[in-house]
């Protein structure tokens, strides 16, 4: 074979192999087409924030299931991951994030990291959100704002110590009474405080298997109401434990969209009605009969009292 057949050869070889490289790869590049990435911020307020966490995703991660996959953040940091990744700037700027694939191809988007809002000296207030009453055993969730703080201290006043180092925490308190629930953060000077009332737990009403239960409910309904016309005025703990009873067992709305009728002409809402037969009319009432629209969540109920007669105004 002389020297020109051989350069033919040599060329036609080489042809061959660029086509069965590119063959190979087109398939590949074609599929990469598809590829993309989405940035996700943590408090979803499509604004990427000084020290906030931000989430980069690939779309479809199957694209490159077996290949190696690098994200670069483009101040230095790299990550190697085929998937999601969270990633934290620590300084503001602008950065070209790139994801490379096989160290050959580069999808890349721009991100600005901002400073976000200036904490003011009002960020450093702690304020706690929690309610103002609650039962033994229930889980009470008690919640601290402030801005700039980042250490929690809680002392919920039945252990002595702090209960909790959680922003967010859940307290259980064992024993009925009123508790000051202090917090303490990093930026406080002194705690904040807050009071909470614990009240005894129920025991839940049983009622007997596939057994009508309507005369113990208006049984136990007219025992409560007695129990608060009863009441000295100033025996508000053992009223507010009445009336959170016949709320929380009996009635599914608000206590003022309940409607009592009593004795077939007067009018009131449930709440003002068992106001005054505790500050009003108290020791001097007695229930005789109670009736209600239906016995789970009523809306109605029809009261049937009357008035003890004073001995002194009958013996006159």
């Amino acid at each position: 074979m002389n020297i020109k057949n051989k350069t033919v050869v040599i060329l036609l070889f080489c042809l061959a192999v660029i086509l069965v490289i590119v063959a190979l790869l087109f398939p590949y590049n074609k599929r990469l087409n598809n590829l993309d990435f989405s940035i996700l911020d943590e408090n979803d307020n499509h604004q990427y924030e000084l020290d906030e966490e931000l989430n980069f995703k690939i779309n479809d991660s199957t694209l490159i299931e077996d290949k190696k996959a690098v994200w670069y953040f483009g101040n230095g940091d790299s990550i190697v991951s085929k998937g999601s990744v969270n990633y934290t700037y620590e300084k503001a700027g602008k950065y070209l994030v790139t994801l490379k694939i096989d160290n050959k191809f580069d999808f890349s988007k721009q991100i600005n990291i901002v400073n976000g809002r200036a904490l003011t000296a009002r960020d450093s207030i702690s304020k706690i959100f929690a309610p103002d009453f609650g039962y033994v055993g229930e889980e009470i969730v008690f919640t601290g704002y402030s801005p700039s703080s980042s250490n929690w201290y809680w002392d919920f006043g039945e252990t002595g110590t702090i209960d909790s180092y959680e922003k967010q925490a859940i307290y259980i308190f064992t024993k009925p009474g009123i508790y000051t629930v202090k917090l303490e953060t990093d930026k406080t000077g002194y705690p904040v405080r807050k009071e909470i009332e614990i009240y005894p737990l129920y025991e839940p009403f049983k009622e007997p298997e596939k057994i009508d239960s309507a005369g113990i409910v208006i049984n136990d309904i007219k025992k409560r109401l007695q129990i608060i016309a009863n009441l000295g005025a100033r025996d508000t703990r053992t009223y507010k434990e009445q009336v959170n009873y016949l709320k929380n067992k009996y009635i599914c709305n608000n206590l003022s969209d309940v409607v009592v009728v009593v004795n077939e002409e007067k009018y009131n809402d449930f709440l003002s009605y068992c106001q005054g037969l505790h500050y009003l009319d108290g020791k001097s009432t007695i229930i005789q009969e109670v009736k209600l629209d239906t016995i789970k969540c009523f809306k109605q109920i029809n009261i049937t009292q009357k008035t003890k007669k004073n001995k002194a105004t009958d013996e006159n």
